[in-house]
C-alpha cells in the first residue's frame, strides 16, 4: 500500500511541475489605450513587423511583433507597408454587423516583457512564447460565442 502512495505522489508532483513549466510559455494581451493612439496618430513602430489574420479586406486582427522575436505566422499574413497597416486596422472596425469597438493591447509574456501590440474588435486570444523565443499568436475569438448549447 505504501508503494502505491509513493508512486501516486510522484505522478502528482510530476504533473504539477509539468503544468508549472508549461505556464511559463503562455503570454497574454493586456489592454492599453496608448496602442489605439499609435493608430489614430499614424505612428507605426519601426521596430515591429505587422501581420493580419482574416480576410484581406475585413481582417479579424492586426498584430505588430517586435523584430527581435521570430513570429510563427502560419495563421497570419505579413503587411508590407505602414500605410497598409493603417488600412487593415481601419477595416477592423468595418464589420457586417456595423461598427464595433476596437481594442488595443500590448502582447506581453509572463515576465511583463513586451513582445508586440494587438488591434482587434476581439479582446481574447491565446499567445505563447516558446522556449526558442518564437512567438505564437492564435486567431482571435469572442468567449461569449462559445457558450454550451445545453444552457
Amino acid at each position: 500500500m505504501k508503494k502505491i502512495y509513493i508512486i501516486l505522489s510522484i505522478i502528482i508532483l510530476a504533473g504539477f511541475f509539468l503544468t508549472i513549466g508549461c505556464m511559463d510559455m503562455y503570454a497574454r494581451i493586456k489592454p492599453n489605450p496608448e496602442v489605439i493612439k499609435l493608430y489614430t496618430n499614424r505612428m507605426a513602430l519601426p521596430d515591429y513587423n505587422y501581420y493580419y489574420t482574416g480576410r484581406s479586406n475585413l481582417p479579424d486582427a492586426v498584430v505588430g511583433i517586435d523584430k527581435k522575436y521570430k513570429f510563427n505566422d502560419r495563421l497570419w499574413d505579413k503587411i508590407e507597408s505602414h500605410q497598409e497597416v493603417y488600412n487593415k486596422i481601419y477595416n477592423l472596425n468595418d464589420t457586417p454587423y456595423g461598427d464595433s469597438d476596437l481594442y488595443g493591447s500590448d502582447i506581453i509574456d509572463n515576465n511583463g516583457l513586451k513582445l508586440g501590440i494587438w488591434f482587434s474588435s476581439y479582446y481574447q486570444t491565446i499567445v505563447k512564447k516558446n522556449p526558442d523565443g518564437t512567438v505564437d499568436v492564435y486567431t482571435p475569438y469572442n468567449p461569449d460565442d462559445y457558450e454550451p448549447d445545453f444552457l
